[in-house]
């Protein structure tokens, strides 16, 4: 008997014999009987382990499997030695860089990670899905990160570290399918040292993750559509549904690399194109049954759960606001708005040459992100910068292009150069760019959001009489996380008898505009008659932590 036939009828076993309830009690590691929802999932599961079982007993009879041909030993030629040694130095690099400061304050989402699933029974963290900021993936690798190293800042953020790193090395690899050696070089250690990537690969959220599949996807993409062997596609709806156990907005490059391949299709159709049709079932329909099996224990959950983000703040729907958030993000890790202009000149740049010698990149780039927007915008959601984040690996290779084509053109047509010297002074140009975006790096470092130091200044400075409250989003990373014996004053009625009572009262809050949004009469007495004392700064923008204070004392005598 196969190996793949034991495993192909064990999972028919389970999913036949086991019923759904003592399999949902099983993973929760509690009684689920209660939990429709749980029960429900434990079916979808089982029946999907069961069309599992199918495929891994029919799959390997059916003629679509390439001979396996002898692996090559031929030794790696010196240049490819030395191109590896500059991949692992930058690895090493972008590392150091990462670990860095690792466990500075955290932030909201972070915390929210943190309390509503880390720290969790495993049981509960895989059958728990309350709304899209948990990213399944991530969760329980910071969960299994807390069991070896303990509950901490740096522990949380670990495995973004580690998918940033991951990151890189992965756009290698497409870079190498699309590029030459050094273009490929130069847009590796542009993302080392870019303060977006480093500040992501911080985050304790799946954003490096989804980057990291999305690059990982597009590679076998193309090694798929440029040799049809099954096994590509097998591994590219691997890593599809595991991008899609990171973070949903995975969907939109899956659906990009699905508009290619159907443009694949219409361009070759009159080509002898073995397996054409194998591949695209392979590696997309067997991305989606992934995907569905993966999730199959909140499925219910999330279909229920997907879409209903209310908006507290209009302005973050606007696709206007995410573009200049965008491009303040540009300037930031180019340190200055001229140098924007420069850039989006260079990307340009980058595009124009793209689109003549491998449009695919054009491809893999933009549309992805434009059925971001579009859908995303339509369902009313906001639309965060940060849902395009997994488009930077691709952004680095045009921007690079652009800067290498740029010094080429002017060392060629102004200069006369030959070649050979007109492409030293496209790869000067593109350490250049490098450099620059080099120079934001210590702007990276320092709490995301300093809710600890707001509340370590407030216990410090506080007398005896006073009073200290909190509203808004800021009471889940004080009172829950900090536990910081506070009130929370949910309305105004509430902070103003808090503070009749009280010689001096304290607030604290975070996110003005949120805060207008969620409680405007708490917001409107603060701003008229509490003083801002001192204002925590982080990296998060708009997320600075505010201490303000209302002196009873003071109060009284400006009455009189």
């Amino acid at each position: 008997m196969r190996f793949s036939d034991a495993v192909g009828l064990l999972l028919l076993a389970i999913a036949i014999l086991i019923p759904s309830a003592l399999f949902a009690n099983w993973i929760v590691g509690r009684n689920a009987n209660a939990d429709a929802s749980l029960r429900l999932g434990a079916t979808i599961l089982r029946f999907n382990l069961g069309a599992l079982g199918l495929l891994v007993l029919v799959l390997p009879r059916l003629p679509i499997w390439e001979t396996p041909t002898a692996s090559s030993t031929a030794a790696t030629p010196p240049r490819e030695k030395i191109i590896l040694l500059c991949l692992g130095a930058l690895l090493v690099a972008a590392t150091a860089l990462r670990l860095y400061r690792l466990g500075e304050g955290l932030w909201l989402d972070e915390i929210l990670t943190d309390v509503t699933y880390v720290r969790q029974p495993l049981g509960v963290l895989l059958t728990s899905f309350e709304g899209e900021n948990q990213h399944f993936l991530y969760s329980i690798l910071a969960y299994l990160s807390y069991q070896i190293f303990g509950a901490s800042a740096w522990a949380l953020r670990l495995p973004a570290v580690l998918f940033g790193v991951a990151s890189i090395g992965a756009l290698y690899l497409v870079g190498r399918r699309v590029t030459c050696a050094r273009e490929t070089l130069l847009a590796a250690a542009l993302l080392t040292v870019t303060y977006q990537h480093i500040w992501f690969s911080q985050n304790a959220r799946g954003y490096t993750g989804l980057l990291f599949w999305a690059l990982v996807t597009s590679w076998l993409f193309l090694r798929g559509v440029e040799e049809t062997r099954t096994r590509t596609w097998v591994l590219y709806a691997v890593a599809a549904a595991l991008g899609m156990f990171t973070q949903f907005t995975m969907i939109f490059v899956i659906a990009g690399h699905f508009i290619l391949y159907g443009l694949y299709l219409l361009a070759r159709r009159h080509a002898k194109w073995n397996l054409r049709w194998t591949s695209l079932f392979v590696g997309f329909g067997l991305a989606g049954f992934c995907t569905l099996l993966i999730y199959s224990l909140v499925l219910p959950q999330v279909v229920g759960g997907m879409g209903r983000e209310t908006s507290l703040v209009d302005a973050w729907k606007n696709p206007l606001w995410t573009l200049s958030e965008l491009l303040n993000g540009i300037q930031l890790s180019f340190s200055g708005s001229v140098a924007v202009v420069g850039a989006m000149f260079v990307l340009g740049a980058g595009l124009w040459s793209y689109a003549r010698s491998k449009p695919v990149v054009i491809g893999l780039l933009w549309l992805p992100a434009l059925l971001c927007a579009a859908v995303v915008v339509a369902l009313g959601h906001h639309l965060w910068p940060r849902f395009f984040f997994f488009e930077i690996g691709f952004a680095a290779l045009v921007v690079v292009r652009g800067a290498v084509v740029l010094g080429e053109f002017f060392a060629g047509r102004i200069l006369k150069w030959d070649t050979r010297k007109a492409s030293w002074l496209g790869s000067a140009l593109g350490i250049g760019l490098v450099l620059v975006a080099a120079l934001s790096i210590p702007l990276v470092y320092g709490p995301k959001q300093d809710y600890g130091g707001a509340m370590a200044f407030v216990e410090s400075e506080k007398q005896p009489g006073d009073a200290v409250a909190t509203s808004g989003v800021a009471t889940v990373p004080l009172i829950e996380f900090y536990r910081a014996p506070w009130a929370v004053t949910d309305n105004a009625a509430a902070l103003d008898a808090l503070r009749a009572s009280s010689r001096r009262t304290w607030f604290v809050y975070t996110f003005p505009e949120v805060l207008r949004a969620q409680a405007p009469d708490v917001m409107q007495m603060v701003e008229r008659e509490f003083r801002v004392v001192k204002i925590f700064y982080g990296t998060v923008g708009d997320g600075a932590v505010i201490v303000t204070r209302y002196d009873a004392v003071s109060a009284s005598l400006d009455s009189r």
